[in-house]
């Protein structure tokens, strides 16, 4: 855990950036493998540049972090990396939403595309939709302008 915190540290720093803080927690929600759930303080003005246009600075500079800290144990170290808790908000913002998209498609007997997201973002709502028996998604469109369709079964 330490070695990670010091890879984080040493990156944002080369990048120009001040951490407050660095939250790492284990998460055994995987049967074969550890997850870690790693959360950043930084200054808001800061975590800007990570979060704007739907988080994709995050998700590019937690590719980052993936490959340097891959590299330094060669073994794959599962986490999901947060700024300033954006990652969670966006979460609870995006169920909130498709929840009622959800609703909306019972209704209407139409499909509804989403907006472009990340394939995180995309992996949460067929989750959270494949709860729902009479409501199907899918994936359409090529990286980065990948969508989400929620449409009635069939």
């Amino acid at each position: 855990m330490q070695e990670i915190k010091k890879i984080i540290e040493q990156t944002l720093k080369a990048m120009g950036f001040d951490v407050m803080e660095i939250d790492i927690k284990k998460d055994n929600s995987l049967k074969d493998r550890e997850l870690l759930n790693i959360n950043l303080k930084i200054d808001p003005k800061q975590a800007e540049c990570f979060i704007k246009e739907n988080g994709w600075g995050l998700n590019a500079f937690q590719h980052l972090l993936r490959v340097l800290i891959s590299k330094k144990y060669l073994n794959q170290t599962f986490f999901i990396l947060d700024i300033n808790n954006y990652r969670k908000e966006r979460e609870k913002f995006l169920i909130e939403l498709v929840l009622k998209t959800a609703q909306e498609v019972r209704k209407n007997k139409k499909s509804i595309t989403l907006e472009s997201m990340s394939s995180y973002e995309r992996r949460l709502i067929h989750l959270k939709l494949a709860e729902q028996s009479d409501i199907v998604t899918e994936s359409i469109g090529i990286e980065p302008e990948r969508k989400v369709v929620v449409k009635p079964y069939p």
